[in-house]
């Protein structure tokens, strides 16, 4: 549990947000990577998922810390604790569903963390720089992965696009939309480098490039309708 501090400006206010979401996801996305550890489909699949919930627990651990410098005051419930995406809230229902989380959940959350690299707020461009090291291991699992299904084809290769599409209508929501103000101010601050735009753009023709390259296609749409979106719970 976070307590924001009664007066914080816009950006202050969207970094708190944005860090303490990013923190409950990668908790999330660990407790799902484990739950694979001992049913992937191959012996090593099941030991980089055992490793890639060890990062994203790790990622957890050294990320929620960063909101004391924006003072919050957190109370630490466990990494049990938390609001993330309600597509990896729960356990993941099939391999499929563990390829999309690490293409696409895992795809926003660490071009997010990319673009804090250099974040004038230093614990957390600290914290940036060691994700994104490691993050680079669950980058290749997840395409080799991509690939290996869709050679493959048929339903396994319909369950995945169906899991790809159904993990972007929540992560792409997650940077919130383009036009927020506490974003851009955060930019201007050099809190972030890029807007929600910009990483769902990249992420975009990031997975765009790869099934394109397998002759596949799935709708990864720009969110349009922000009415119901939390700006606390990012969804």
């Amino acid at each position: 549990m976070s307590t924001t501090p009664p007066a914080v400006d816009a950006a202050t206010a969207t970094m708190i947000s944005l860090i303490g979401s990013l923190a409950d996801n990668k908790s999330a996305l660990g407790r799902r990577y484990g739950e694979w550890a001992v049913s992937a489909p191959t012996i090593e699949s099941a030991v980089a998922a055992a490793a890639m919930a060890q990062d994203e627990l790790g990622h957890a651990r050294s990320t929620y810390p960063v909101l004391a410098k924006l003072g919050v005051e957190r109370v630490d419930e466990g990494l049990d604790a938390g609001t993330p995406m309600p597509v990896i809230a729960h356990e993941l229902p099939d391999w499929a569903s563990f390829i999309a989380a690490n293409l696409v959940v895992d795809g926003i959350l660490t071009t997010f963390v990319a673009t804090a690299r250099d974040s004038s707020i230093e614990p957390l461009a600290q914290r940036a720089r060691k994700i994104l090291q490691e993050e680079g291991a669950h980058r290749v699992h997840a395409e080799a992965w991509l690939r290996r299904i869709c050679r493959a084809g048929g339903e396994d290769l319909e369950l995945l696009r169906r899991r790809i599409e159904e993990m972007w209508s929540q992560a792409a929501r997650w940077p919130g939309p383009d036009d927020d103000a506490g974003y851009h101010e955060a930019i201007e601050r050099d809190m972030v480098a890029q807007g929600p735009a910009a990483i769902r753009d990249r992420v975009r023709r990031w997975l765009a490039a790869l099934l394109e390259a397998e002759a596949v296609a799935v709708a990864l749409e720009e969110p349009r309708d922000w009415s119901d979106w939390d700006r606390e719970r990012r969804q």
